[in-house]
């Protein structure tokens, strides 16, 4: 794995530290399983669905071994410099024992991160996402020390943009043209989420009784 670099915080390295960033998630429906490069042989053909990519510049993976060689890189938890902490996992469903999708965040040392997500498609309008983001941004500021999330939305992803405002985010600016993808011009959304007001958000969630459950 690559060591820290300068910019780094001096908490993101040893061997307590490495194990930390290996752990299971758990929420009432999924376990967050960290991504591994052997999670491609599973992940490729629900990753081949070009509905994933309608609001995202990305298309599915090229092949089995440019995924596989994509999630080696990403399964390092770091980016090359050191720099920044590269965090995936992937959402298994606890009752069949399936996979529902994948989440990633991408920390920085400022004490802010950038979120994704992604459901496979014969999985959509079931929750997961909104449950699995939730038990990954508690898991950022309560164990990374995370202050603030990001997102950046295709303003056409009206989906994404209501599970964001179910966690609390808030839109702070709107980007005409951000992008050229698809055969269209896209403006985007970028949401924010305060530490703070996350916990609101998620004591509202327990109160309703959505609450993930804890790691192991």
């Amino acid at each position: 794995m690559t060591e820290p670099g300068s910019d780094s915080p001096a908490t993101w390295q040893g061997d307590a530290w490495r194990r930390a960033l290996e752990t299971v998630l758990d929420t009432p429906r999924l376990e967050l399983e960290p991504l591994h490069a052997r999670h491609a042989d599973e992940l490729w053909a629900p990753l081949s669905d070009p509905r994933l990519y309608e609001h995202v510049p990305g298309d599915p993976p090229a092949s089995l071994a440019a995924l596989r060689e994509r999630f080696t890189l990403l399964s390092a938890r770091r980016s090359p410099q050191g720099d920044q902490l590269w965090l995936n996992w992937v959402m298994r469903a606890r009752s069949d024992g399936l996979a529902r999708g994948r989440l990633e965040a991408t920390v920085l040392p400022n004490g802010s991160a950038w979120i994704a997500y992604e459901v496979f498609v014969a999985q959509w309008r079931q929750g997961y996402a909104t449950e699995g983001c939730r038990r990954m941004i508690g898991w950022l500021i309560d164990e990374l020390g995370v202050q603030r999330v990001g997102a950046e939305v295709d303003s056409l992803n009206d989906a994404s943009l209501r599970l964001l405002a179910r966690l609390g985010f808030q839109r702070a600016q709107y980007r005409e043209n951000a992008d050229t993808f698809k055969g269209r011009t896209s403006h985007e959304w970028t949401l924010r989420l305060e530490a703070d007001r996350f916990r609101q958000a998620d004591a509202a969630a327990s109160r309703a009784g959505a609450t993930p459950s804890g790691t192991r």
